[in-house]
């Protein structure tokens, strides 16, 4: 609840041309935010909050002064190690707000198939969608669009034992 709060903020602060570089500047301090070294500096009484601003700006390269006041405040409230789950509500913030989403497909398919399966997600959501091939060593593949919550798998094993289920019962 609390992460929403400051998501939500941030967003109403934020114009669409400032969105995407604050977005990808929270996102960096998301993926550094667990780090020993980065814990010490937010930590560290040594240093002011202003300080601690300009040192994390500088490292995320973000001069924006709304996303220096954001990281103020949650440093001045000792919120700043939700800044994980703040980068990742963000995230599907951003989505909705741009209609994009991205995904991941797992098992061995072609570039065609995976357009194929791209065009009709996107057509089901009526947004755009964008899918990674992991390759994997499956029998059939896996798909997963993780903010619109979509998972399915289509495994060939899976499938020729629901065409024999299928005869059985016919015969």
């Amino acid at each position: 609840m609390i992460v929403e709060k400051y998501t939500k903020a941030l967003l109403a602060a934020l114009n669409e041309d400032e969105l995407e570089k604050v977005y990808e500047a929270i996102a960096k301090l998301g993926s550094i935010a667990k780090e020993p070294k980065f814990i010490l500096l937010v930590k560290s009484p040594l240093l002011s909050v202003d300080e601690k601003v300009e040192i994390i700006s500088d490292i995320v390269g973000c001069n924006n002064p709304k996303f220096k006041n954001f990281i103020k405040i949650l440093i001045e409230n000792k919120r700043i190690d939700l800044i994980k789950n703040i980068a990742r509500k963000l995230y599907e913030k951003v989505c909705e707000i741009n209609n994009t989403y991205e995904g991941i497909v797992e098992g061995k398919v072609s570039e065609d198939t995976l357009k194929e399966i791209e065009e009709k997600l996107s057509k089901k959501f009526n947004s755009t969608i964008k899918l990674h091939l992991k390759e994997m060593d499956l029998n059939g593949i896996k798909v997963f669009v993780d903010v619109l919550n979509v998972e399915f798998a289509l495994v060939e094993d899976r499938i020729k034992q629901d065409l024999i289920t299928q005869i059985l019962k016919a015969i």
